[in-house]
Formats: structure tokens, C-alpha cells, sequence
């Protein structure tokens, strides 16, 4: 009895949860049915204490939640695995970006400031999974106090420790998105320096912390100077048209310099990446589900400039700032159409949603907006349905999140011990994770950060490989060369499947390695035994020997001929 009931209630919380703006919309209206006349000073002194309970549970429960991940001895996605290899790859002296017809294949569009981060944490801490989990928490804490200490400078303590509990909720309805190995908690980090900066008073930090954040945003993701537009609005606004073309060289100094100096970064292979993933397209189909999780996240702004008074009358919200805002918004939901890329995308935009907000509704008059003549305005019904919703999107989201990240850590402390006696046994080998399977079997390779952290070379990743089929390019010829070549001497692949046959995450989810991959690996490898979780696949120097003579005899045949 208790499945029937307890099972639909759950479908139907996911479902809200997966359509926040409608579940809003829903509240509001049921709130608009039952509203009536009401005393503001009196509702706000029987509610506060309630909200500021439950914002101390949601800050611990997502502090809980990220310290456990952190911890935790793997890696919730493919992404946070290529990340921390790559970063210990050229921390070690490898380069960053590779031509893309080059023998390694492991690039992606990435800017180089999280591999450089995430480099020297690791570096800082020792080679290990902890270690690169470290930089991006202290990124994803660092954009929390930041932002609180923006909002601060507008309203009371205790409202401020309330706006950033709502970012913590809509955080989480990225999934883990904001704790993961990847530029999202730098980004957010940034995107809060910047807007913590763009609010001072003096105009030298401002200057300053508004160029680092543009630099640092832009050096992780290109696109990024889309969320710091505001924040230049904001920077001109206060300290005028010179501060910002200050911030904006300084910035862009910052973007460049890790290519100026840093010898294993090429900004030239860098922009041929860059390239490639413009060849990505477009999935329109995902425009409907972004521009209402856009226009959710939105809402704490909509619902004060509703107020209907002009421009000029409202300095504190002027035209520019308006526009900026706006503008960033609109591109940033085009852009996050890209496949692999989606929701994630929307996530920076809600520190700047939460920070501009905070600075309307006092400048409004906050009073005035929610109790009119002693009525319960509608907007008092759109912030309540707003409030709710979040705690319904980013708590039913949160935890299903923490529980796939969970499903995909599976086992994690086992296989790492399983590698570590493969690395073991097999000093002087250059090894290699192999790829096979769908994504039941990601968490196996997910853990290959562990062969880059003992000295092995990278030579595939299938990271970059999916980036690049989706482009539609072919596996260049010189890494079948360097196959052939055992440039790999010891290929880990998961135990019992069909090596080099992996379903790509792109649409339409073809095949990532091709059939010819598969025959010269066939052809030069041969399986030597299995650890717990993997097969042992290494290199047979006599295939080499046999194509050599083979081609030695061709030779003398030809030669014989011609005499």
C-alpha cells in the first residue's frame, strides 16, 4: 500500500523538480487564489526564524555533500578523469594542446587555467584524485563567500545568508556540476570575484578583481566573457568608462598569459580546438528546456523590474546594466544548445542574478513591492512560488545527483587498488586505460588519472575523441602509427569486453573507435592475463618483426623482378 502511494508522490517530485518554471507558475497561482489582506511586519517575524533554519540545513547539506565527494576515491564523470590527467601531464612537462592531426590525442576546447589549477594542486598535494578534487571545492567555497559578501553590501546579514542559500539550491539543480573536477566551480568563482570587485569603492581592487575575474573566465572557457559583462556594466557604471578599458586590457593580458609564458601551451593548437568544436552544431530541441530553466533562474530579477517605473527614474538599474544582462543571457542559452554542453552552462548566470537582485529590492523599496496598502502583492506570491520551487528543483536534483555520482564511484577504492598492483607488477611498461563497453564501464576508465600520476605517457583519450568524431573527424593516422608502434606497451581494458568499443555521449551515438583502430590493435596485441577488474592486452613485438620481413621479402621479390 505504502509503494503505491510513496511511488507516485515520488515520480510526481521529480517531475517538478525537472520543471521548475512550471512548478512556480503553479504556486503562484494557487497563491494568488488564496491571498488576502496582511500584516508585512508580522508574517516576515513568524517566517524568518523558519527560513533561517532551513537555510542552515541546505548550507550544511551541500557542505556535506561536497567534503563527501571530495573525499571520496573517484570520479563522478569522464570529464574530471581527462581533466586531472591532462593537468598532470603538462605539469610534468607534456604539452597542453596538441596539433589536432598530431599521434596523442587528448585536447579538448578547454582554456588552459584548469589544467594550470588544477596542476598545482596537484603538485602542491601529491599526484592523486583528492588532490585535484581540492581546487575546484576551494574554487566552488571561494564563489559561496564571495557572493555573500556581494550581496551583503545591499541588504541585512541574515537576508544575504538567505540569497546565497537560494544559489546553493539552484547550484544543485545542475546535478554535482558546481563540485566537479571541470572549469565550472572556477568559473563561478570568477564570475563572484568579479562581481564582489565591480562593488568596491575604490577604484584600483575594482579595476583589478574585475580584470582577473574576466581573465580567469575567459582562460577557462572562451565564451565566459558572456557572464562578465554585467560586471563591466557594473565596473563602468561606478567607476566610469576608463576604469573598464583598464579592465578590459588587464583582462585580456591575464586571457594571454598563460600561452606567453608557459612553453607547453600553443595558443595556435589551442585555436585549432576551438576550431574543431564549432563544428559541433546546434541541438534546437534543447532551446524550450534552457530558456525556461533561464528564465527560472531569472526570476528574482523580473520580479522588481516589473515594477513598471522608467529607466530614468531607477539609477540603480540603468539601461546599459539592463542590456548587458539581457544580452549575456540570450547567448549564453544559444550556446549551451552545443552538444555537451546544456544546463551547466546557466549555472554562473545565478550569482548574477542573486547580486543584481539584491541590489533592486531595497533600492525599490522592498515593502512597498511585496505589501502594498497592507495587500499581499502578487509578486510576494511569485518570490514565495520562486522560493519553493528552488527548494524543490535543488533538493530532489541534489540528491538524485549525489546518488548517480555514488553508482558511478562504484567500487572505486577497489579498482584503484587493482591498477596500483598492475603499476606494480609492471614497472617498466608504459601502460595505458583502454576503452570498451558503455557507460556501465566509464567508472573503470574514469580512474586512469592514476597511470598519468605513476609517469605513463597519454596517447588516447576518449574525451577528445568524442569532441572530435562529433566534428566529424577520422582518428588521425599517426596515432594508428604510434599503436602499431607499442608507443602503449600494456593496454588495461575492462575484463571481458571487446577492446576499443565505446558509445559515443554525442548524438547519434555511434561508435567512437572505428573498425580499422580495431584491427591494428588485433594485429600488434595480444592478451597476457586479467587482474581483478581488467584485461591485460600487451604488445607483440614479433607482429612487428613479421611485417618487416614480410616487407623485407617484397623487396627482394621486386628486386629480383626488375633484374
Amino acid at each position: 500500500m505504502n509503494s503505491v502511494v510513496i511511488r507516485p508522490f515520488l515520480d510526481f517530485m521529480i517531475l517538478c523538480s525537472q520543471h521548475p518554471l512550471c512548478t512556480g507558475a503553479a504556486l503562484l497561482l494557487l497563491w494568488l487564489a488564496a491571498r488576502r489582506r496582511t500584516d508585512a511586519a508580522a508574517a516576515w517575524r513568524r517566517t524568518r526564524v523558519c527560513l533561517a533554519v532551513a537555510a542552515g540545513v541546505v548550507v550544511v547539506a551541500f557542505l556535506a555533500t561536497s567534503l563527501w565527494y571530495m573525499a571520496h576515491d573517484g570520479y563522478a564523470s569522464d570529464v574530471e578523469a581527462m581533466v586531472s590527467s591532462v593537468s598532470w601531464w603538462v605539469r610534468t612537462g607534456g604539452p597542453l594542446y596538441h596539433a589536432p592531426d598530431a599521434d596523442p590525442q587528448y585536447s579538448v576546447l578547454y582554456g588552459p587555467v584548469v589544467y594550470l589549477a588544477t596542476g598545482f594542486f596537484l603538485d602542491l598535494l601529491g599526484p592523486s584524485i583528492q588532490a585535484a578534487k581540492a581546487g575546484a571545492m576551494l574554487a566552488l567555497y571561494a564563489s559561496v563567500v564571495l557572493l555573500y559578501l556581494s550581496i551583503r553590501r545591499h541588504v541585512s546579514g541574515l537576508l544575504a545568508f538567505g540569497m546565497t542559500t537560494v544559489a546553493l539550491l539552484l547550484y544543485w539543480t545542475g546535478g554535482t556540476s558546481s563540485m566537479l573536477v571541470r572549469p565550472d566551480p572556477y568559473i563561478l568563482a570568477a564570475v563572484c570575484l568579479g562581481l564582489y570587485g565591480a562593488g568596491c569603492t575604490r577604484r584600483v581592487p575594482a579595476v583589478a578583481a574585475a580584470a582577473l575575474a574576466l581573465g580567469l573566465a575567459v582562460g577557462l572557457k572562451a565564451h565566459a566573457v558572456l557572464y562578465l559583462l554585467p560586471v563591466l556594466t557594473l565596473l563602468d557604471e561606478r567607476h566610469g568608462s576608463l576604469a573598464t578599458r583598464w579592465a578590459l586590457a588587464l583582462g585580456a593580458a591575464v586571457v594571454v598569459a598563460p600561452f606567453a609564458l608557459h612553453d607547453g601551451i600553443s595558443l595556435v593548437n589551442y585555436l585549432n580546438w576551438l576550431l574543431i568544436g564549432t563544428h559541433h552544431g546546434l541541438e534546437l530541441d534543447k532551446l524550450p528546456q534552457l530558456f525556461t530553466r533561464a528564465l527560472f533562474f531569472a526570476i528574482p530579477v523580473l520580479v522588481p523590474l516589473s515594477a513598471g517605473r522608467p529607466p530614468a527614474n531607477r539609477p540603480w538599474m540603468r539601461r546599459q546594466l539592463v542590456l548587458a544582462w539581457a544580452t549575456g543571457n540570450a547567448v549564453v542559452i544559444l550556446l549551451a544548445m552545443k552538444p555537451g554542453a546544456g544546463q551547466v552552462h546557466l549555472l554562473p548566470l545565478v550569482p548574477i542574478n542573486l547580486a543584481f537582485a539584491a541590489r533592486l529590492w531595497p533600492a525599490e523599496g522592498m515593502r512597498g513591492l511585496l505589501f502594498p496598502e497592507r495587500l499581499a502583492s502578487w509578486r510576494l506570491g511569485a518570490v514565495s512560488a520562486f522560493l519553493v520551487a528552488a527548494v524543490i528543483a535543488g533538493s530532489v536534483s541534489g540528491y538524485r545527483s549525489t546518488r548517480l555520482a555514488e553508482c558511478r564511484m562504484q567500487n572505486s577504492t577497489e579498482i584503484s587498488a587493482d591498477i596500483r598492483r598492475i603499476l606494480a607488477e609492471h614497472p617498466d611498461r608504459a601502460i595505458g586505460m583502454g576503452y570498451s563497453g558503455d557507460r556501465n564501464y566509464y567508472h573503470l576508465a574514469n580512474l586512469r588519472p592514476l597511470l598519468t600520476f605513476s609517469g605513463n605517457p597519454l596517447l588516447i583519450d576518449a574525451v577528445s575523441l568524442m569532441d572530435s568524431r562529433r566534428a566529424h573527424r577520422e582518428i588521425p593516422r599517426a596515432t594508428l602509427d604510434a599503436l602499431d608502434a607499442g608507443v602503449i606497451d600494456l593496454w588495461l581494458m575492462p575484463r571481458g569486453r571487446q577492446p576499443f568499443r565505446l558509445t559515443n555521449w554525442y548524438p547519434p551515438h555511434d561508435d567512437v573507435f572505428s573498425d580499422e583502430i580495431r584491427a591494428r590493435f588485433s594485429t600488434h596485441y595480444r592478451l597476457e592475463g586479467h587482474s581483478a577488474y581488467f584485461d591485460l592486452w600487451g604488445w607483440d613485438q614479433s607482429a612487428v618483426l613479421d611485417g618487416l620481413l614480410v616487407q623485407g621479402e617484397s623487396a627482394t621479390s621486386l628486386a629480383l623482378n626488375l633484374e
